[in-house]
């Protein structure tokens, strides 16, 4: 079975996503609205409610859930 990465997938807070004020879990980069390559837009209750985002110095790939 594979192990899945804990980093590939973080919790963080809307506003504070849309602020640049979350760091990649691999390089610490700040990320943001700009480095996202697709909205999650088929769960409840707001969409978006996820994104997948390229980290732009690393080019780690990771899913940013956004907290109601």
């Amino acid at each position: 079975m594979a192990v899945t990465d804990s980093r590939r997938r973080i919790e963080v807070d809307r506003h504070a996503f849309l602020e640049y004020q979350i760091s990649c879990p691999y390089c610490g980069a700040k990320v943001g609205p700009r480095a996202v390559t697709r909205e999650h837009l088929d769960v409840p209750p707001n969409p978006p409610y996820a994104a997948t985002v390229k980290c732009p110095k690393c080019g780690e790939i990771f899913e940013v859930l956004f907290r109601s």
